[in-house]
């Protein structure tokens, strides 16, 4: 039913054009200098399936036949001319699905040069050879070369002017113009066809030299059709333009109609001005769809660098990069990985169906060494390798619809492009699961190793502590005892050392447990201060200590708070030697807030994030010791308070360490607040 209602509308449609045509025959020729039916042929034949081409080109030729029989001309006449009609639709469809490929839509250069060279000038030779080889030796009213070149010529300008007009109109696999688009084209053909007016309606005066500049006021208008509209305006402004130009000048208006010529040399000049026009507009449109699927295509790849960059987990984010590419790029997508048995599995796709998969056949697997690209009647496709370090890991399949664009060496590279980018992740992500690997063995190593050298510490510390007890008793000098203290104090590092490194365990756990209390933040403070005295003296430095108000009372862990004044001053007397370190403790909008700064070398600006992070450190540990732990417990202390911590600091200017952690609700009575007052 399909086919015969096509085959209707092709006789109808190719009769009507013919008649139009028709008027434009000038004697002593046979042929009409325009010939509309050779683009609507063309046209039929590239929008429909190649089992309907036979009936189609039965119609085409019965048409031509009938008509040239019915008006006289010999039957040997009618079947040349009818055969020349089938000849030059079949030829020139023909090279234009082998070379060109389909939809024909006019959104490649190479559509545009497929239609002028394959469709126009090639196509059209075997009509114009019958056409007057059979009018020069049966009817025998001009030279063969003569009605040749008319004949060719005709056709040749048809196949230009009406075919696109078709081709761009009739749907296939694309959306219909939204009604702000039609508004606009239905505005720009109007302006068009007035323009057109005010050109060729204007009768001829003897200042040929101002008309004959008017026709190219008609090129920015085509051009802006162009740029606007595709290559749908494109081609409906230069019809419209057209059909009034000819009709005009065969009349004897405008510019081409008062050319010291005849009537058929000057309907003649003005078509072949129109088929400039039209292809130069043409071409425009190509340009800028390719323009703007190279702007798509970037876009796609960026969305896509930015998706894989999201996540390491291949899983989640190969899936959201084929439905980028769809429907962007290709009607259907899909990627496939070996996985652990070296079986290949689909792990992604979009816009995939059976027949897609049917169609791979033959193709895929084994996995492809490098890119295939295929076409058939069903469509077009792209199959590309996924390489890490030079295996092939997987496949990345593009494949397009015989309804629209085939995929092309263009396609080709973009699909390779986009595999590159999915193996990197693949890779990345392999990297990033070593990387945790060795971390979780490292982390577990010094685990263990921490509680392997806690208990020897542990009888270390007791056995220092019993000794200076007993050498005190004995009234040893106080030079062995300052020696015996400073071997405690090496004792009491290490052991610092050992519970960070466990304190480290089980932050990165989430079993780092706070035994909350109500504590005075400003006796802690002055507790930790007094038990750095020592160390400060010996680094050169003064500790000055500054509370406002004297009294700070808040709802913490004693021994974590403790721990995280401890790094602050510790680091404050390291890396600011010889320099006073200054200590405040005040309330500020409802939290306390325990500041330390010192005058020492600074921090450099980016550093100043990183070092918060687990064994990150600003400077190189050979010039000051330390495993970077201090300032990560730090912040995890805080945090977990609900507090925070932050650092102001810059190279060369010294350092200072915000903590601020949240205040506590006032308890009922203060410790000092129970004794009796005098008087009671």
């Amino acid at each position: 039913m399909a086919l015969a209602r096509r085959a209707v509308l092709l006789a109808v449609c190719f009769l009507a054009l013919k008649l139009v045509s028709l008027r434009f025959v000038y004697a002593p020729l046979n042929s009409a200098l325009l010939w509309l039916p050779a683009g609507l042929s063309l046209a039929f034949l590239l929008r429909s399936p190649r089992r309907m081409w036979p009936v189609l080109l039965a119609v085409i030729f019965g048409v031509e036949a009938g008509t040239a029989a019915l008006n006289g001309f010999p039957a040997r006449v009618a079947v040349a001319w009818g055969l020349g009609n089938v000849l030059r639709t079949l030829v020139g469809a023909a090279l234009m699905n082998r070379f060109v490929g389909g939809p024909v839509r006019f959104h490649r250069v190479r559509e545009v040069a497929g239609l002028l060279v394959l469709g126009g000038l090639v196509g059209t030779l075997p009509s114009a050879t019958l056409g007057a080889g059979a009018s020069a030796l049966w009817v025998g009213t001009a030279p063969f070369w003569e009605e040749w070149w008319a004949w060719w010529l005709s056709d040749l300008l048809g196949t230009v002017l009406v075919a696109p007009v078709l081709l761009t109109w009739w749907p296939v696999g694309r959306k219909p113009l939204e009604r702000g688009r039609l508004v606009e084209m239905g505005a720009l053909l109007s302006l068009v066809a007035g323009v057109t007016l005010f050109i060729f309606h204007r009768p001829g005066t003897s200042e040929q030299d101002v008309l004959a500049t008017l026709p190219y006021a008609a090129f920015p208008l085509v051009i802006a059709a162009a740029l606007r509209l595709g290559a749908r305006g494109a081609s409906s402004a230069s019809a419209v333009m057209g059909g009034l130009a000819v009709a005009y000048t065969g009349q004897g208006h405008g510019p081409f109609g008062m050319l010291p010529v005849s009537t058929a040399e000057r309907v003649m000049s003005v078509q072949v001005f129109l088929a400039v026009l039209s292809l130069t507009a043409l071409t425009l449109a190509a340009v800028v769809a390719g323009r703007r699927r190279a702007e798509v295509a970037q876009r796609v790849l960026a969305a896509t660098g930015a998706v894989l960059a999201e996540s390491p987990d291949w899983g989640a984010t190969l899936p959201r990069v084929a439905r980028l590419i769809v429907p962007e790029l290709c009607a259907g997508a899909a990627i496939w990985l070996v996985d652990a048995q070296g079986l290949v599995e689909r792990v992604a796709a979009a816009g995939w169906t059976a027949e897609r998969e049917a169609g791979l056949r033959g193709r895929f697997p084994p996995l492809p060494r490098g890119p295939r690209r295929w076409r058939n009647p069903g469509g077009s496709g792209v199959l590309v390798p996924l390489r890490v370090r030079g295996q092939v890991v997987g496949a990345l399949a593009l494949v397009a619809d015989g309804e629209t664009r085939p995929l092309g060496h263009r396609d080709v590279l973009l699909a390779e492009d986009l595999a590159h980018r999915c193996a990197m992740a693949l890779e990345n992500a392999r990297l990033l699961d070593e990387a945790h690997e060795a971390i979780d063995a490292r982390d577990e190593f010094i685990s263990v190793a921490a509680h392997e050298l806690r208990t020897p510490l542990a009888t270390l510390t007791l056995r220092v502590q019993s000794l200076m007890t007993q050498l005190r008793r004995a009234g040893t000098e106080e030079a062995r005892l300052e020696k015996l203290g400073l071997i405690f104090r090496q004792v009491e590092r290490l052991t610092g050392l050992v519970e960070s490194v466990l304190d480290v365990g089980r932050v990165n756990a989430g079993t780092l447990e706070l035994r909350r209390e109500h504590v005075d933040l400003s006796a802690l403070v002055e507790e930790g201060v007094a038990r750095f005295a020592d160390d400060a003296a010996r680094a050169g430095c003064e500790l000055r200590l500054r509370m406002e108000p004297p009294h700070v009372w808040a709802w913490l862990d004693r021994g974590r708070v403790e721990q995280a004044l401890g790094h602050l001053l510790g680091n404050a007397i390291k890396f600011g030697i010889g320099q006073p370190v200054d200590i405040s403790l005040t309330e500020v909008d409802g939290r306390a807030r325990l500041t330390v700064t010192d005058h020492g070398i600074g921090i450099p600006g980016d550093a100043m994030e990183r070092i918060f992070g687990r064994f990150e450190r600003a400077v190189s540990s050979h010039q000051y010791g330390g495993l970077g732990m201090g300032l990560f417990l730090t912040r995890r202390i805080a945090e977990a308070h609900g507090g925070s911590i932050r650092v102001e600091s810059a190279a060369g200017t010294g350092t200072t360490f915000v903590l601020e952690l949240p205040l506590a609700p006032r308890p009922a009575r203060r410790p000092e607040e129970s004794q009796p007052q005098p008087g009671a």
